[in-house]
């Protein structure tokens, strides 16, 4: 049985999904129907089905005025630009920020901590007046944001979270006022095994991929183990924990087929990130003869992990998708009122599970379902 809290989850969910299913952007596809399942499941993993494809988010109806700074430097930190989920957020904050007036620059993370070091050093020679790391949190490059802060940067977050001690940043991305879970990446894991267990008729029993690179890898992990406790069926069968170098040199694709390989009786696996599946992992998976027993699920919805889905790829089955183009503006949208003194605003993004059938926009990343960008651009007066 589900607690009360979970309940009290569940129903923070649906009324954000009602906000969302009032306005919905033209580049989106079927973002607030379901489609009944081929074969008949039970009325609980239907549930959770539907929570999955509702999701979390808001439509940024209280966003306050605030006018940018002109000709600012802003240098944004890709975790690695070889992997999309970190170079595609990179690319979306630098056309925010020339949008907003600044000149923009990214400089390169390649997934480990000596270059994430270096990256924020380069951006310290470079002159920046406002920094994003994205995809990492303050303690995977303590010394170097240190520098950062001590060269009068403004330090706002890009996907990660702050946990120097002290903190470093000016302020973190903020996402939702009065949240159902406490963050997007909590939102993900849970989100990832309503759909599970709803594709599994309640009966999950799953490998789980732990990033260990960051704080948020750990997050997601946790919040997938609660939910699928709470919903009172299937297992965790294997946590494979796995860092970004892994990631780097390929060799994450055949420790984590390995696991599944020792695991047959899996039947379905979820990743942090869709972009280790993109960059490999799905393919290695088909290729071990695993995509027709196994129900997959990425996250924060790239490109070419959707383009994989919209044409059924095996070894790939839904992600759930993060809204990085909106996040993404979000964070400069922080950075532009921590610059002015100004409360820094709850982005909002909304998370949900895209699969073939459901939520799956036109073209592109997953982009939420609101018109988010004329929200940003009507605030900074442009």
């Amino acid at each position: 049985m589900r607690s009360q809290k979970k309940f009290a989850i569940a129903a923070g969910v649906a009324a954000f999904a009602l906000a969302l299913s009032a306005c919905s952007s033209g580049d989106a596809g079927d973002t607030t129907e379901t489609t009944a399942p081929a074969a008949e499941i039970s009325a609980e993993a239907q549930a959770a089905l539907d929570r999955a494809y509702e999701g979390i988010g808001s439509d940024l109806a209280e966003l306050a005025a605030v006018a940018p700074e002109d000709g600012l430097n802003l240098y944004i930190m890709s975790c690695g630009e070889a992997i999309a989920t970190c170079s595609a957020p990179a690319s979306f904050m630098a056309e925010a920020g020339e949008t907003a007036g600044w000149n923009s620059t990214i400089v390169d993370g390649k997934l480990n901590p000596e270059g994430f070091a270096t990256a924020i050093r380069q951006a310290v020679a470079g002159g920046a007046d406002v920094l994003i790391p994205v995809g990492i949190s303050c303690s995977a490059a303590a010394a170097a944001f240190q520098e950062a802060k001590d060269a009068g940067i403004t330090i706002v977050g890009g996907g990660g979270v702050d946990d120097c001690s002290p903190q470093l940043w000016d302020s973190q991305r903020l996402w939702l006022e009065d949240a159902p879970v406490p963050s997007p990446f909590m939102a993900m894991g849970v989100l990832q095994a309503d759909y599970v267990f709803g594709k599994t008729d309640g009966d999950p029993k799953t490998v789980v991929v732990n990033m260990t690179s960051n704080p948020w890898g750990g997050m997601v992990t946790a919040a997938f183990q609660d939910e699928l406790k709470a919903l009172g069926g299937g297992e965790v069968v294997e946590v494979v924990d796995v860092s970004d170098s892994e990631g780097a040199d390929g060799t994450l694709n055949q420790k984590v087929v390995s696991v599944l390989l020792a695991n047959p009786d899996a039947n379905s696996l979820v990743m942090p990130t869709d972009g280790y599946l993109v960059n490999g992992l799905a393919a290695a998976i088909d290729q071990a003869g695993l995509a027709d027993k196994l129900v997959v699920v990425g996250g924060f919805g790239s490109e070419g992990a959707l383009d994989m889905i919209r044409n059924g790829q095996p070894g790939i089955t839904a992600t759930v998708g993060q809204a990085q183009v909106w996040e993404s503006w979000g964070s400069v949208d922080t950075a532009i009122r921590a610059r002015a003194g100004e409360d820094v605003a709850y982005i909002g993004q909304t998370v949900q599970v895209v699969d073939k059938d459901h939520n799956m926009p036109k073209s592109g990343p997953y982009d939420g379902n609101i018109d988010w960008k004329s929200k940003f651009l009507e605030a900074w007066g442009k």
